[in-house]
């Protein structure tokens, strides 16, 4: 079950260290990201601390729909710190000031944002328009790690910003932001200065009265985004309504109950793995456990 020759290269690693992350392990190790995985998590020796806000992401791919994210990879090697047994108490340390950098980042990400709509949109806009902040950014999960912008493959400074418009029904106001966020969004992808990704969707009230019977994953995804989203700028009147409509249809529940599911399903998985490596080899074991296509969630409106 224990890999011991890699028990004592990752134990070499961490030999002066309090903690080091899991994609410092990795990147010594050769990627050998899931033998890696299994050996932290299999050694008496060593000690994981995780500092990752999860949550539950709809996915088609996923029998029930739901599962965990970050994914078991993702949050090994971008959301833990990675010790000795001895140093956990140091490590626990490590996570926090961790933690609290993504929070820094965060905040970073959403006073871009916020210059980003107000430059954008005029006053006039914002009092018909409710703007929710959603993705890693709301959750305090930004990060700055450079990454290809998807449509361009330029790099961009780690996570995007996702923008939520809520509007009454009005479909001349509607085009508008759309015409005034793509050109922002077009400025800071490419201003060597910005290199920030701004996604966004815009959604009326009549939108949310529809998907609020949650019967698809393109429902699911565009009510929790909403729920979830984080208030940035506009009219908070019409946030309120668009609030009261999943509210009314008990989306908060629902959400609740696919989360549970999740992290019941997250744990099995990781059981299953820890104890037999062939488990990777399966489909659904494997979407846990590896980085899949996440396209962010509120895009799929």
């Amino acid at each position: 079950m224990l890999d011991k020759d890699m028990e004592a290269q990752i134990l070499q690693i961490l030999d002066g260290k309090s903690s080091v992350s899991g994609v410092e392990i990795a990147e010594k190790l050769d990627n050998r990201y899931f033998d890696i995985w299994r050996t932290c998590h299999n050694s008496a020796a060593i000690y994981t601390t995780p500092f990752a806000r999860y949550y539950l992401r709809i996915d088609e791919k996923i029998e029930g729909l739901a599962r965990l994210s970050p994914s078991i990879l993702r949050d090994f090697l971008t959301y833990n710190r990675v010790s000795t047994l001895g140093n956990f108490e140091q490590a626990l340390d490590d996570a926090e000031r961790a933690r609290q950098e993504h929070v820094r980042i965060s905040e970073q990400k959403r006073q871009i944002a916020r210059q980003a709509v107000s430059e954008a949109l005029s006053a006039d806009i914002l009092n018909r328009t409710g703007v929710l902040i959603a993705g890693d950014v709301c959750r305090n999960m930004a990060h700055l790690v450079p990454r290809p912008e998807r449509s361009t493959g330029k790099l961009v400074r780690g996570s995007d910003i996702d923008l939520i418009f809520v509007i009454e029904k009005d479909e001349e106001l509607k085009a508008e932001i759309e015409e005034k966020i793509s050109e922002a969004k077009a400025l800071y992808l490419q201003h060597p200065a910005l290199r920030e990704e701004l996604d966004f969707v815009v959604n009326t009230l009549d939108h949310y009265r529809r998907v609020s019977r949650f019967q698809d994953a393109h429902d699911m995804i565009s009510c929790k985004a909403a729920l979830e989203g984080q208030y940035l700028a506009g009219s908070k009147d019409i946030l309120q309504q668009s609030t009261a409509i999943l509210l009314q249809a008990q989306i908060p529940r629902k959400v609740i109950k696919l989360t549970e599911k999740a992290f019941s399903d997250r744990l099995r998985a990781m059981e299953r793995l820890r104890k037999d490596p062939d488990v990777i080899g399966l489909p659904r074991e494997r979407r846990l456990f590896y980085y899949s296509d996440e396209i962010w969630e509120f895009m799929l409106s």
